[in-house]
């Protein structure tokens, strides 16, 4: 059983018990990320997550990290593009622990300056080490050149200079600007009793203040800014179990859930960008624009990505490295956003091989496009997703994060019998005008992460406007 309900200061809950746990996980995720950020603020999304651990005014940082070990050491938090969840999970009987702690660390952070430059050191380094990842840089790159004008593109680190200049009062500032009960989520999954966690959601989280009690309006985005957020009273907002019509649109009462969706699409520019790193092995990384998040779809494109490339038996997988013994690494993966998304096709290999790889890949492309799939490839790939739906299920925590995502994409949520059944129904027609829609080479963007002495850039670039027919249409840029 799913339920969806607001709690008295209007933040939402969504939650999922499970029969049979002993364990629950709760995250709460805040409708805020980098691309919420401006370029001088760039990486202040990031750097409030990492504060939030840093003390409160009733707990020390070593406070936290005890409490954190006691009951159970697995509570963590993490920054997107989109959003900065805090999240956790313990055994049943903690939970109230682990709210109450969720709860401090979001409504009571005290952001001490000599803390604040500590971190800063912390996460410069970390901003090196994703910088020294030739996997990490490839992805981030050519996402920053595809949207190159919208902050759907920022870097979810910022950069080091940025970094460096942010002051404790804009820190401040800006968790006034964003974090709010309208603008937060609270998702929750496992083995307990629904009305019993509905009164420690609401004693931990009651410090989180409405929209015209917290927000600053100086750090609101102009599409935010220009909501009106009028809260209803609780029992207006209060919604039943989740039922068989219950739509993501229509379960707010017309009210703006997703404030974020307010913001227009990103342009997307076809791009080819190149950063030269001394490295052995040879990073491409190839992104063709696909659906945004919650899109109605996403079971058929799912099985999609499977037979394509997300998996050990797809075909890049087999005909690439099995077949062909090209390379070591290649596959594809979905990066969806709500206002964007780009499917990627990820390869590792030796410089001297990057032409003829990316020759194989783009007749497989065309050939996928082109025929699609089998009814074999099919029924084998259907099982596989629906394998890997049915264990991730027994996860309370893959539970919770997923229920989040397509809550806050504003989507219908799905039992997972409704998933199965949804998935079951997906055909090979289905599949086929997804690729005819998304694998287009016309489009497709390309990164290249390596040393410039060993990689055959002219033929790459060749090729790749082959491909295209643009020449000098295409964004291109070294970092």
């Amino acid at each position: 059983m799913l339920y969806r309900y607001y709690l008295p200061n209007g933040l939402q809950v969504v939650s999922e018990p499970m029969a049979n746990r002993k364990t629950v996980a709760l995250g709460v995720f805040v409708k805020v990320g980098s691309q919420d950020e401006t370029k001088e603020n760039n990486g202040i999304s990031h750097l409030v997550e990492h504060m939030f651990f840093k003390g409160t005014k009733t707990r020390s940082a070593k406070d936290i990290a005890d409490l954190t070990a006691r009951i159970g050491d697995d509570v963590n938090a993490f920054t997107s593009k989109e959003c900065t969840v805090l999240y956790g999970m313990t055994v049943t009987k903690k939970f109230g622990e682990l709210a109450m702690l969720l709860g401090d660390l979001l409504t009571n952070p005290q952001f001490d300056a000599k803390e604040l430059a500590k971190e800063k050191r912390i996460v410069m380094d970390e901003i090196d080490m994703y910088w020294d990842s030739p996997e990490d840089l490839v992805h981030e790159l050519l996402q920053k050149r595809v949207w190159k004008n919208d902050s759907l593109g920022y870097l979810i680190s910022g950069t080091k200079s940025v970094v460096r200049s942010l002051k404790r009062e804009e820190l401040h500032q800006f968790l006034r600007g964003h974090y709010y009960a309208e603008n937060m989520l609270i998702s929750v999954a496992g083995g307990y009793e629904e009305e019993e966690v509905k009164s420690i959601l609401a004693d931990a989280f009651s410090g989180v203040k409405s929209f015209a009690a917290q927000a600053d309006k100086k750090y609101l985005s102009p599409e935010m800014a220009a909501v009106s957020v009028k809260r209803d009273k609780a029992a207006e907002l209060a919604l039943p179990p989740y039922h068989a019509e219950y739509m993501g649109a229509a379960c707010f009462s017309g009210k703006k859930q997703n404030e974020i969706k307010e913001k227009k699409s990103p342009c997307y520019y076809r791009s080819f960008a190149v950063a030269d790193k001394d490295i052995e092995q040879l990073h491409l990384n190839l992104a063709f624009p696909a659906p945004c998040l919650g899109d109605k779809r996403r079971f058929a494109y799912s099985i999609m990505n499977s037979v394509f490339g997300g998996s050990n038996n797809s075909r890049l997988f087999q005909q690439i490295r099995e077949e062909a013994g090209m390379a070591y690494s290649v596959y594809s993966y979905s990066s969806a956003y709500l206002r964007a998304g780009l499917f990627h096709i990820d390869i590792t290999v030796q410089p001297q091989l990057a032409v003829p790889v990316l020759s194989k890949v783009a007749g497989i492309v065309e050939e996928f496009s082109r025929c699609g799939l089998t009814e074999e490839e099919l029924s084998l790939h259907k099982e596989q997703v629906e394998t890997e739906l049915i264990m991730g299920a027994e996860s309370p925590k893959t539970r919770m994060d997923a229920n989040a995502k397509y809550a806050l994409a504003g989507t219908k949520l799905f039992t997972l019998e409704e998933k199965l059944e949804l998935m079951d129904a997906v055909t090979c027609g289905q599949i086929k005008e997804l690729a005819e829609e998304i694998l287009k080479l016309r489009e497709v963007s390309l990164c290249v992460v390596g040393n410039r002495e060993h990689i055959d850039l002219n033929g790459i670039r060749k090729l790749f406007n082959r491909w295209g027919n643009m020449g000098q249409n295409v964004e291109g840029g070294t970092e």
